[in-house]
């Protein structure tokens, strides 16, 4: 299971017990549902409904966030909903918002494995190597302790750095080595 689901899943159980009462009760009426069509989209986005996606955007905020800073792009490519998140980059989504922890859409997509989010959101020009705020983790980093070879491929491809070091002075080959990912090692060690 990869390692961002650890952390994701628990959030939007939380999120979803939360938001089962009334978190618009002292909003006006215009406030309210604007905030339920902002909910509506980012729960839309991570099933990957794209078309009620699409339907969405025409009353809600593309880049509002949950109680987590998600936004709707986060929780697209955080299962790989490719299409949803082509749809998202297509209609400007911002591709470089970080949530509470500093996590990317491209973090959450780069841990997937999610390679055609991946790539998706590089073609848009997501910034691959922002680093999240909690480990000092870039989306190398994710993608290299996942072993995810494809990804790292496409990563470095567009000039993420294995070179950045973790706050613990650990690097994206740190993280293949440790838990035996020998082709993301071989990858990394030509770069």
């Amino acid at each position: 299971m990869p390692l961002l689901r650890f952390c994701v899943v628990p959030l939007l159980l939380l999120w979803a017990s939360c938001s089962s009462g009334s978190p618009e009760a002292g909003l006006g009426r215009g406030a309210a549902a604007s905030a339920r069509s902002n909910a509506a989209l980012i729960e839309a986005a991570f099933r990957g409904d794209a078309d009620s996606v699409e339907a969405l955007l025409a009353e809600a905020d593309i880049d509002a966030v949950d109680e987590g800073g998600r936004t709707a792009l986060m929780m697209a490519a955080y299962d790989g909903h490719a299409s949803t998140v082509r749809l998202l980059c297509e209609k400007k989504a911002d591709l470089n918002m970080q949530d509470i922890n500093r996590r990317t859409a491209l973090m959450f997509a780069a841990s997937g494995p999610n390679a055609a989010a991946v790539e998706i959101l590089l073609a848009h020009g997501a910034e691959v190597n922002v680093a999240d705020g909690e480990e000092g983790w870039t989306a190398l980093m994710f993608a290299a302790a996942e072993g995810h070879a494809d990804i790292v491929r496409l990563l470095l491809d567009r000039g993420a750095s294995p070179e950045i070091s973790d706050i613990d002075g650990e690097t994206a080959l740190t993280f293949a080595a440790q838990n035996g990912h020998a082709a993301v090692v071989a990858l990394l060690e030509r770069r």
